[in-house]
C-alpha cells in the first residue's frame, strides 16, 4: 500500500510537470535517474545538548548511497517532527519522545532507531530568594511555566511531585513556548519555577540567586527525551535502511568526539548553537557545561546503550500517571536497534 500510494503521488506530480513517469524510453529513464533527497526534520533551535546532533546532520554525513543529498529541515513546533514522519513528508526525524510515544500508542507506524541525545539537559529553576521547594510552591498555589501540558518536562515534573506526595493539581501549570519568555517570567516574578537547559540556568545564575531545584537524571536515573525516528514502511526499502545506518554512524561519531574532545565540542557550539551568548562562550563558562553533559548527564553515550525497551519502560508509569499516555504502547515494536547495531559494527 505504501509503495502504491507513493507511485500514485509521483504520477500525479509528474503529470503536473508534463513528465511521463515510469514510461519507456528516454523520459522513463530520466525519471528513474531523478535526484533523491534524504529529508531529515530536526529542531529549529539548538541548545548545548543539541549541538552534537546538529553537527552530525549538517557536517558529519558522508555521501549516502541511493541519495544525492541530505536536506536538514529546521522545525519550530516539536510535535510536528513526528507528524511529518508519519505523513511521509519527512524521511527521518530528530523527534521528542513524548510525541513519538503518544503517536505510537495511537497506532502510528513509527520506529525509534537511535537517540538524539540521552537523558535530558533541562532542569527546573527557581529564584531561591523566594522559593526553596516544590512543596512551598504547591502550598501557596504557585505557578510553573512549561512548554506545553503533556510534554516530557511537564510529565517529568508531575512524576517528581507525585514522588514527593504533592498533588499536581495544587500547582498552576502555564504554557509558555519560548524558553526566553519563561526565563523572563521567572525573573519578573510572574511564575515560581521554569524548565530550562543547564547552560541557560548557569547564565541566569549570574544575574541573581537562581538555583536548580530539580535535576531529572537524579530523580529517574535515565529520562529518554529525544530520538531518531522513521516509519516502519520507509525502513522496508534497502536504500532507506542504508541511509538510516549512515545517519546513526554520523551521530555516534559526533557523540564520541564530544565526549573525548572539549575543543572540538567548543568549535561545534560556535558553529551550531542558536544562542549568541552560547556561541561566544569562553572556556570558563562552557567547560563546566560540557562536563555536566558528558559526565553527569551522560548525554552522548558511545553505543546509545539506553536505546532499549527496558529503559523506556521505566518512564511509562510516569507518563500514565500524568495522563499523557494510557501505557499501552508496545515498546518492543517501537524501539528497533537493528540499524544502530549495524552502525556500531561498521564503526568497530
Amino acid at each position: 500500500m505504501f509503495e502504491s500510494m507513493n507511485r500514485r503521488s509521483l504520477l500525479k506530480a509528474g503529470a503536473g510537470l508534463g513528465l511521463v513517469a515510469f514510461g519507456s524510453g528516454v523520459a522513463g529513464r530520466a525519471f528513474a535517474a531523478a535526484p533523491r533527497t534524504l529529508k531529515i526534520n530536526t529542531l529549529a533551535s539548538a541548545a548545548a545538548v543539541n549541538v552534537p546532533m546538529q553537527s552530525a546532520l549538517r557536517s558529519g554525513l558522508a555521501k549516502i548511497e541511493g541519495y544525492t543529498a541530505a536536506e536538514v529541515r529546521p522545525t519550530a513546533k516539536i510535535p510536528q517532527i513526528a507528524q511529518e514522519v508519519i505523513a511521509g513528508a519527512a524521511d527521518l526525524g530528530d523527534a521528542d519522545v513524548a510525541s513519538t510515544l503518544a503517536a505510537a500508542e495511537a497506532g502510528a507506524d513509527l520506529k525509534i532507531i537511535g537517540l538524539s541525545y540521552a537523558n535530558t539537559s533541562q532542569v527546573i529553576v527557581v529564584n531561591a530568594d523566594k522559593t526553596k521547594s516544590l512543596e512551598e510552591i504547591a502550598k501557596h498555589g504557585g505557578a510553573i511555566a512549561v512548554n506545553s501540558i503533556g510534554d516530557f518536562m511537564y510529565v517529568m515534573l508531575v512524576g517528581v511531585l507525585m514522588k514527593q506526595k504533592i498533588d499536581p493539581k495544587s500547582i498552576n501549570f502555564i504554557e509558555m513556548g519560548s524558553s526566553g519568555d519563561r526565563a523572563r517570567a521567572l525573573v519578573a516574578g510572574r511564575v515560581d519555577a521554569v524548565p530550562m537547559h543547564v547552560e541557560q540556568a548557569a547564565q541566569l545564575a549570574q544575574k541573581g540567586n537562581y538555583q536548580i531545584l530539580v535535576r531529572p537524571w537524579q530523580e529517574y536515573g535515565s529520562w529518554p527525551s529525544a530520538g531518531v525516528i522513521a516509519s516502519g514502511a520507509w525502513l522496508k526499502d534497502d536504500a532507506n535502511k542504508a541511509a538510516a545506518v549512515a545517519v546513526l554512524k554520523a551521530v555516534l561519531g559526533s557523540f564520541r568526539k564530544t565526549d573525548d574532545d572539549f575543543d572540538w565540542y567548543k568549535s561545534q557550539v560556535a558553529e551550531y548553537a542558536s544562542s549568541k551568548e552560547l556561541k561566544a562562550a569562553d572556556d570558563a563558562f562552557l567547560k563546566p557545561v560540557w562536563t555536566t553533559l558528558t559526565t553527569e548527564i551522560k548525554a552522548f553515550p558511545k553505543a546509545m546503550e539506553d536505546l532499549n525497551p527496558d529503559a523506556f519502560a521505566k518512564v511509562l508509569p510516569v507518563y500514565k500517571d500524568a495522563g499523557a499516555l494510557k501505557g499501552t504502547v508496545d515498546l518492543g515494536k517501537l524501539i528497533d536497534r537493528t540499524y544502530l547495531e549495524q552502525a556500531l559494527k561498521d564503526l568497530a
